[in-house]
């Protein structure tokens, strides 16, 4: 049994190979602050009931929105946005989406490093 256990953990972790993350993030620096705008890739839909966030090394976290929704709400139809003040020097963090590829069904969550 423990065996067979082993077995199905492993087959499950070798199955789940990495995916292309479906968005990327641009940055706009704007007085005072950054807009940052997520940008799905090409069919991709950005799940809007699960709010995309920008995390930063500090613990702040930041959550993407926008206005423009699909009628159930469930899909971003614009790309989300979040705002934070500028700071100097170099900062990190991570955005972490959950979004539906291109020609699937189930939303898969993603996260992405980023550094502005």
């Amino acid at each position: 049994m423990t065996r067979d256990l082993a077995l199905l953990v492993l087959l499950t972790v070798t199955g789940c190979g990495r995916q292309a993350v479906p968005f990327r993030v641009v940055t706009e620096r704007v007085a005072g602050f950054s807009r940052f705008t997520l940008l799905a890739t090409p069919r991709a839909r950005i799940n809007a009931r699960l709010k995309p966030a920008l995390e930063f090394e500090d613990g702040t976290v930041l959550r993407f929105d926008s206005p423009h929704l699909t009628p159930d709400s469930a899909y971003f139809t614009d790309a989300p946005t979040v705002e934070a003040p500028s700071v100097p020097g170099a900062q990190r963090g991570i955005v972490r989406a959950s979004v539906c590829p291109a020609g699937e069904k189930i939303c898969r969550s993603f996260a992405l490093t980023v550094r502005f």
